[in-house]
């Protein structure tokens, strides 16, 4: 796979995670990427700097999405700096982990407009280049928790349910002019919004139990999707999920 020429977005990709592994599988195959983050410059540099270490270009970009509108700034810097959007892979986001009856409106507010305001900002800022150009690849990644509940995670499962549909219907507008809308579902991960939790020996055991393949994800078993449906190889396929999860979903 070759993605030689390309300009790509990644979002969330200062922190230890998915965004980071993405950028670096991205610019790897051959993609200029420009890096977003939030409070984590240092290690977005270093990211940058490592991208451009193998002949890619790259910028660093700095936004909280907690207002939309810093998120279509972010593609337009974005554009101004490497060139026309190819790939966009939307990976910010926030998680919060709390009893359903004790979420403030803030804090929902806050989960829904990060994960699910901002990307439809970032998404439709994108497409407006790429329709005219005739095509282009996004990428969101959301959670197997767009399907199936757990306990204490209520705002964050409805704003990734809310992700898939919105991903289907920009799906379907957007396949006509060559534009893919595709999303990644990850199971249980080694990042740093599950790190805590991972941290406690109780919590990673009874996640390895449901686990059939009986081991935690890491960012670069995302990354990989995300370069398949980044790539030519995925032309044909638009408003689907690739759910990533080590078989998390085959249990009952």
């Amino acid at each position: 796979m070759t993605l030689t020429g390309k300009i790509a977005l990644v979002t969330g990709a200062g922190s230890n995670g998915i965004g980071r592994a993405a950028a670096r599988a991205l610019a790897a195959a051959g993609a200029d990427v420009a890096i977003h983050h939030l409070g984590q410059a240092a290690a977005a540099e270093a990211l940058a700097l490592e991208l451009r270490a193998i002949g890619r270009r790259a910028c660093v970009l700095e936004a909280d999405f907690g207002d939309p509108a810093a998120a279509r700034d972010v593609v337009v810097a974005a554009a101004a700096a490497l060139g026309p959007i190819d790939i966009l892979v939307c990976t910010a986001a926030v998680l919060l982990r709390k009893p359903a009856l004790d979420i403030t409106d803030a804090e929902w507010l806050r989960v829904h407009t990060v994960n699910l305001h901002a990307s439809f900002a970032l998404v439709q800022e994108a497409a407006r280049g790429m329709v005219p150009r005739g095509g282009g690849r996004i990428v969101l990644i959301s959670s197997v928790n767009q399907w199936t509940p757990n306990p204490g995670l209520a705002a964050y499962a409805a704003s990734k349910a809310g992700l898939m549909q919105m991903a289907r219907g920009l799906a379907l507008e957007l396949a006509p002019h060559g534009v893919t809308v595709n999303l990644v579902a990850p199971g249980t991960i080694e990042t740093d919004l599950n790190r805590a939790a991972l941290a406690d020996p109780v919590w990673r055991a009874a996640k390895l139990d449901l686990i059939p393949m009986r081991r935690i994800g890491t960012p670069e078993d995302i990354a990989a999707a995300v370069l398949f449906l980044a790539g030519e190889g995925a032309r044909y396929i638009t408003g689907s999920t690739i759910t990533v999860d080590g078989g998390l979903e085959l249990r009952p």
